[in-house]
Order: C-alpha cells, then structure tokens, then sequence
C-alpha cells in the first residue's frame, strides 16, 4: 500500500504478483491487482484479477466500474455493459460510470445485440433524466426522442476521455474530414488578391478545433488563427500541435454570437454532427463572419431520407451523433444568409469497417 500511495504503481503491482503467487484467492490482493493495472491500461490483467474478485467474493465485490471499463477496452461489449449496468446501479453517482456505459452500448447495439442494448438504455434514461450521458445516449440507443443538440457535459467529458490517443483513433478510422475541408479552403485561397483586394489581416476560426488537425491546413492564409473547443484537455494538444495564435475554452455558438462581423473565415471539421437542429448554429455563424465571409464544415449524410416532409431533417444515431438530410442542411443554410459554393459528398471516415458517408461543404455569407 505505501509504493501504491507514493504512486509507485510498477511497485506496488509487482508486490501484489507476489502474495498472488503464493495465496492465488487472496481478495484484497486481487482487488488492489486489478485497480493498479487499470491505471496501467493493463486491461486484460485487470478484466482477470477483478473477475476472480468478483467470483471468490460475490457479496462483497464492488468495482464493477472498473471491470466494466476493462471489459469495454477488450472490445468485449456484453460484459462491459453488464458491469457497468452494475456499477451504476451500486452507485448512480458515478459519472464515469455512466460516460463508459453509453459508449459500452453503442459497442453492444453495434455487433447486433439490438434488443439488449435497447433495453437498458431505456431503463437507464429513465431512471437518470439529470445524467448528461443517460440523457444522450440513452436516447440515441434506445431511439427515443431525441433532443436537440447534444449536452456541453456529455461532449466534454467524451473529448477529455478520448484526448489522450485522439489522433490515433482518427488516423485508424482513416479520418477525412480536415483533409477535405482543407481542399475546399485551398479553392477560396487559390487566389489571395480576390479574397481580400484591401490587402487586410485575414481573421480564421476553428470551431470545435479539438486537437488542432485543421490548423495545416489554415495557418497559411490566417493572420490571425484561432481555436475555440468545449475540452480543455483537447485544447491542450491543440497547443502542443502548434499553429494557433490563441486557442480558446467555450461553447462554440455563445463564442460566435460575442464575435459580430469579426472573422473572413469560420471552419467547422466532424463538430456540427454533435447538432440535431442547424438553425441557431449556422445563424451564430453568418453573425460572426464578415460580409462575404466563408463557412467550411462537414456533417454526416442521413443518405436513406432526403427529402425532410415528415421529420426535423436529422436523425440522433446509435453512436450518438447526429446525421442530416441534404435538403435540411441546404435549407437552413439559406435561412441563416448562406448561398452554397460547394456541396460535396464524401467518406468521412470508417466505423467498424463500414464507410461513415458525409457532406463536405463550402457556404459564403451573402448581402441583401
């Protein structure tokens, strides 16, 4: 216990593996196994100690979070969603609990078990309606009524969790996104002179910039660029990444209204999909841009319903995501002020080895 306090955790583990090695039923020893080698993303050894806990122990075993969290990094999704199911139940306080189990039943709905998925996500909804995850994912599973956008908590607490090895996971999807709207960015730049005539100071902002994989492809035509992001931790390595001139923590709709007619340039890469209803976004867009200004992003394509007749124009996905009509995204373009430069279809990227299709488009803000 004391190197496990001093944060000697190789230590600790090894002591551990000792008295294991000798009393292979020893519950203590198990338990403190298993908590150490989450720690060290150690997740098989984890999912063995904590489940020989669990079974040697079953009254008084209680770290289902972490079992389940073990499980759900073995890609082993049945037996994550039923300890973190668990974990929840044991103690409905625990918001990594929760965040874990929306992503374990994504993973479970995924590979078919549909009815199960299903099932839980409803009870988990209801019976946490103040939890940001349950009120998100829980419907986005479960099919329920969605709501409108989705939660600030429930996108910060899914982008802190996933900032460590973000651009891995990316480049392993074959992620698309700041590659194509950086070719559409490229086009406008081609030529510099008829973009700005007075010679002035290009102003561009990343909103939703994550770790900065836009920023290469902004940086040359920006005098000034900035990056506004709801995770502070995917800030960070925006910093890191280098090519801001300054990266801002907040909400990026509130941002754009508190900017009036300030930026040539607004970008937005694989971040509106976190938006069911367009209207007030794109509105907060043309607010901020200049007379003339462009908006470059990319949504989702929802390429089964294209005209919007009998629904909102969106749909909120398993994954919890938001894919759109093309008819929807062009109308709410032309209510907020846009005319539509280029509307491009394209794979984002790919999501269990299945091609995530979306639209890929370039809006200009046109006077009256």
């Amino acid at each position: 216990m004391d190197a496990y306090r001093d944060g000697k955790l190789s230590q600790a583990a090894a002591i551990y593996d000792r008295i294991l090695s000798i009393e292979a039923d020893n519950y203590t020893a198990l338990e403190w196994s298993g908590e150490i080698a989450i720690q060290q993303d150690d997740y098989q050894k984890a999912a063995n100690r904590l489940s020989q806990a669990s079974i040697i122990n079953a009254d008084k075993f209680c770290d289902f979070a972490n079992l389940g969290l073990a499980y759900y990094e073995l890609d082993m999704p049945i037996l994550a969603v039923d300890n973190l199911w668990a974990a929840i139940k044991y103690n409905g306080d625990d918001l990594v609990a929760h965040s874990n189990l929306g992503k374990a039943l994504y993973e479970l709905h995924n590979i078919g078990e549909i009815k199960k998925s299903v099932k839980i996500a409803k009870q988990w909804l209801l019976q946490y309606p103040k939890i940001a995850d349950a009120r998100h994912m829980g419907a986005a599973v479960a099919g329920m009524t969605a709501p409108t956008k989705a939660d600030e908590v429930f996108i910060t607490e899914i982008f802190d969790d996933f900032s460590v090895d973000f651009d891995k996971k990316l480049a392993d999807l074959d992620y698309q996104a700041p590659k194509l709207i950086g070719g559409l960015v490229a086009d406008i730049f081609a030529n510099i002179e008829k973009f700005k005539p007075d010679n002035s100071a290009i102003n561009i902002l990343d909103a939703g910039c994550g770790t900065g994989l836009l920023s290469k492809y902004l940086r040359p035509y920006a005098s000034q660029l900035t990056g506004v992001d709801l995770s502070q931790k995917m800030l960070q390595k925006a910093v890191a990444r280098g090519g801001y001139d300054k990266v801002i923590h907040g909400e990026i709709t509130n941002f754009l209204n508190q900017h009036a007619t300030y930026y040539h340039m607004v970008t937005a890469a694989d971040v509106l999909c976190y938006f069911g209803d367009l209207t007030d976004i794109f509105k907060a867009m043309a607010f901020a841009l200049k007379d003339n200004g462009h908006f470059a992003f990319s949504l989702e394509l929802n390429k089964y319903q294209q005209s919007n007749d009998d629904n909102n124009g969106y749909n909120l996905q398993a994954s919890g995501r938001y894919n759109h009509q093309s008819n929807y995204v062009k109308s709410c373009l032309a209510m907020a002020g846009f005319n539509i430069i280029n509307f491009n279809q394209d794979i984002l990227r790919y999501e269990h080895g299945i091609a995530v299709d979306g639209m890929i488009i370039m809006a200009q803000k046109y006077i009256d």
